[in-house]
């Protein structure tokens, strides 16, 4: 029977079984019988666990051992750029296209381990703020923070555990033939638990789908940790703003910029590196340092600002109210801001 289907799937699809590629996988059988299916199919026995299109397929539980060539494969892409000199932006954008393009295979196929989800942030942690795989640089911002949405004050970042449930959430759509599976009932027990009601969650449910296809990015907008929206981030997160001028302001917006105020050794000088004459916060440094002032003194007026402004944040409010819109000026007083703090902060780091 199986000869003969294999057979007839070949004169309909025109595609013929490799004897050589292919292998039987069975349980249950014994041994007599197994070898009378090898000498009439011509198959070889196969053994668990065994690797599909890169994918590790087994007959328990995957360890963590198991998900090594993705961990490898992650820790290859960085390893080949440890020796660029990569901006803040630059390795952002190489986590979001490259590292979690490289994990979505296997997110959308697998519920990964928390052992190995926690791996693979170490990784990316250490490449975004590093450049490196194993250099544990303390982070200035928590990933928490990092994956959210950049409306809400993040970098938008995947959260490789949200992701993971929303690409595995198509698979419910064979919930009633997979409804035993474990990891199928903690996802709809979440599921039912957050919306309090199986009928509440079946409609939710719903809401992810359009003819007939469930969307994968309605389904993490549902799993993914969530803050409250923030008006300042579209100041910050242009299209025609240089996305290194964009991270800095974004770091100095969080107060998470390693000024001197903020350097973990408390006995270490923290007089501004560029008036010397006060203590160096985010505060002083952008808009109440002397020397800083004669750098805004000409911006400010060419930007209009009608008051006086002590602090970064009440530029950029400003900027919300004042620079609103798609012309020219309007993008020039966003672009003013972020790019002055930008060269300040390198000025800074220069001294």
């Amino acid at each position: 029977m199986l000869i003969n289907t294999l057979n007839h799937f070949g004169d309909c699809s025109g595609l013929r079984v490799s004897i050589a590629k292919s292998s039987l996988f069975t349980s249950g059988i014994c041994s007599q019988d197994m070898d009378t299916i090898k000498e009439i199919t011509g198959f070889t026995q196969g053994s668990f666990p065994f690797r599909y299109l890169g994918i590790p397929v087994a007959d328990s539980r995957l360890s963590i051992d198991q998900y090594g060539p993705l961990i490898d494969k992650i820790t290859g892409h960085i390893s080949a750029w440890a020796g660029a000199n990569l901006s803040y932006a630059g390795r952002i954008e190489l986590i979001k296209s490259v590292l979690q393009g490289a994990e979505c295979f296997w997110l959308s196929i697998l519920p990964t381990p928390a052992g190995v989800q926690a791996k693979i942030i170490k990784l990316c942690k250490n490449f975004l703020w590093s450049g490196k795989c194993s250099e544990n640089k303390k982070p200035l911002v928590a990933w928490r923070d990092i994956t959210l949405p950049k409306s809400e004050g993040g970098l938008g970042i995947r959260n490789s555990k949200a992701w993971n449930k929303a690409l595995l959430a198509k698979t419910m759509w064979d919930i009633q033939s997979k409804k035993d599976s474990l990891w199928v009932m903690g996802l709809r027990d979440e599921i039912i638990a957050t919306e309090q009601s199986q009928p509440a969650a079946a409609q939710k449910i719903n809401q992810w789908t359009a003819n007939g296809d469930l969307h994968s990015k309605l389904a993490y907008d549902y799993f993914k940790p969530k803050a409250n929206k923030l008006k300042w981030p579209a100041v910050i997160w242009s299209n025609y703003t240089t996305p290194k001028h964009a991270f800095i302001l974004w770091l100095a917006m969080k107060e998470r910029l390693l000024t001197k105020d903020r350097l973990p050794d408390p006995g270490a000088d923290q007089t501004c590196s560029l008036c010397r004459t006060e203590n160096e916060t985010t505060e002083h440094l952008f808009f109440q340092c002397n020397f800083v002032r004669q750098i805004w003194s000409p911006i400010k007026s060419w930007m209009g600002f009608r008051r006086t402004l002590s602090t970064l944040k009440a530029a950029v409010k400003w900027s919300i109210k004042e620079a609103r819109g798609t012309g020219i000026q309007s993008k020039a007083k966003r672009l003013g801001i972020a790019c002055t703090t930008y060269f300040v902060w390198e000025a800074r780091n220069l001294r």
